[in-house]
């Protein structure tokens, strides 16, 4: 019965401040010697702002039948609805008829009332909740206040559909939420593998220029991995070794040709030597910056040269240590410039041909199942692997964020056509139950069904249903597969209380 189920949800936080109101019972049989209770209603009701979950029995006139478990959910985050006064209004034919008021919940997401009302009839209650959080409305369209506890006995009890039982006090504690189901454009796509990787240009290899030491002293704070770095920022200091052709022969050679031009100037000046020798003298000098700006570019008065980020962004590898040898083209650091990535799907060259613009690519990694957007094509591969007999299909990922790694696989899904209409679900709503899709269905607050699903065109954001969904019906998206364990555990799952 409804009211004993109201009873056992309530009892474990009544004890202290409000005694429960039993039902009415009455009517002892004198052949059976059996007591009976009164029937209640079950009713749940969505609307934008709120969900309505409520349990109350048969209201007998002027007598107080048992309380009213009024479940509240805030349809913004599913969370239940923790403060707030509740006003419900019992209005007749005639206009208001009578008015209670709850200042606040009983506990988060329950308020609690025990109405008396004087006059049997039909009436239409109003429940408006009032709260910081939400503002909402809920209306009852017919709630019959039976003449005497002797029909209200008679009265049929509106249980709701049986199911999978997940309590309120379940949902409120997890990510939770429902969608109702609608009718919806999609597109139609196919899926391939991805990995993302960095833009031209975004990843870029510093290496040692040239042979030389890494003193420890000047290197102790050099960039670490994960660390960023502006562009022009020094990543290492080497004290280059004497080898042919080395920087401190370079710099040796600058020093010494500038020193001649400054002489070759003097004696221009008092009119010694021609001009020709001067620009002899400059042209030389120019050649050696040149190939001394080709090892690093910079130095710092000490015969050291440092080496510099050549672009802003987070150090991705680092290989040396302070105070080791480097050769000469040895691999120091790799950065990256995260704030944008590429994702390269990997698809059948007859398929890449229909893929046009493709706008509304997404894709999924491999270690989530949350859905990413690309935002524009960037190219199409003209030659094919001959391994794999794919192209490769570039698509650009802007305002990245340190979400990805390069190198990460993905797995894309790309437009390639037009679109169908029908009812669809978010793709999160679909569980692969052993090979079969499914989803799982609110069909009263706290009871939910399987449904098997015939699914057709899918996209990155949702699936075509053909079979096992109607129109309006509330689907879980987020929080299906701990339906699916509460099913499988009896409807005990998450610590609830039954009713």
């Amino acid at each position: 019965m409804i009211a004993k189920r109201v009873q056992a949800k309530l009892a474990p936080m009544m004890a202290a401040t409000i005694a429960v109101v039993t039902l009415v019972s009455a009517c002892i049989d004198a052949e059976m010697g059996l007591e009976t209770e009164i029937g209640g209603v079950v009713v749940t009701q969505w609307n934008d702002s709120t969900e309505l979950f409520l349990e109350y029995p048969h209201v007998v006139a002027g007598e107080q039948t048992g309380n009213w478990a009024i479940h509240l959910t805030d349809m913004e985050d599913f969370k239940p609805i923790r403060s707030g006064t509740l006003t419900v209004d019992f209005v007749s034919d005639q206009g208001r008829a009578e008015t209670f008021q709850v200042d606040a919940p009983l506990r988060d997401g329950i308020f609690l009332m025990n109405p008396v009302v004087r006059q049997p009839g039909v009436y239409r209650v109003e429940l408006v909740l009032t709260s910081p959080q939400v503002n909402s409305r809920h209306v009852l369209e017919r709630v019959r206040v039976y003449s005497s506890v002797e029909a209200a006995l008679m009265a049929e009890a509106v249980e709701g559909e049986g199911g999978i039982s997940f309590l309120k006090e379940q949902q409120w504690v997890i990510p939770f939420r429902v969608h109702p189901v609608k009718e919806h454009d999609v597109q139609q796509t196919v899926t391939g593998p991805a990995e993302i990787v960095p833009p031209d240009g975004a990843l870029v290899e510093v290496s040692a220029l040239v042979e030389g030491i890494a003193p420890a002293g000047e290197n102790h704070d050099a960039p670490s991995v994960g660390e960023r770095v502006r562009e022009g920022q020094v990543l290492v200091v080497l004290a280059p070794t004497a080898q042919s052709g080395g920087f401190a022969q370079s710099r040796g050679r600058v020093e010494r040709l500038q020193r001649e031009v400054e002489r070759s100037g003097r004696l221009f000046a008092a009119g010694a030597i021609a001009g020709k020798r001067l620009e002899e003298a400059r042209h030389d000098l120019e050649i050696a910056r040149a190939e001394l700006d080709a090892m690093g570019g910079v130095t710092d008065g000490a015969y050291r040269l440092s080496l510099r980020a050549p672009i802003s962004g987070v150090i991705a590898g680092r290989t040396f240590l302070p105070g080791r040898r480097v050769e000469a083209g040895e691999p120091l650091f790799t950065i990256v410039a995260p704030s944008t990535a590429w994702l390269r799907v990997q698809m059948s060259a007859a398929t890449a041909r229909k893929i046009g613009n493709a706008t509304g690519t997404t894709f999924t990694t491999e270690d989530s199942r949350e859905v990413f957007h690309t935002s524009r094509l960037l190219s199409v591969g003209p030659v094919l692997d001959h391994q794999t007999r794919t192209v490769p299909v570039v698509f650009e990922v802007e305002e990245v964020g340190g979400l990805f790694t390069f190198g990460q696989l993905a797995q894309a899904t790309v437009p390639i056509g037009g679109t169908v209409r029908g009812i669809a679900v978010p793709n999160e709503a679909i569980l692969d139950d052993n090979g079969t899709p499914v989803a799982y269905v609110q069909t009263g607050g706290e009871t939910f069904v399987r449904r098997v699903l015939t699914l057709g065109v899918r996209d990155g954001i949702r699936t075509q249903v053909l079979a096992g969904l109607s129109l309006g019906e509330m689907v879980v998206t987020v929080g299906a597969y701990q339906v699916r364990l509460a099913s499988l555990s009896g409807g005990d799952f998450a610590g609830g209380h039954a009713h």
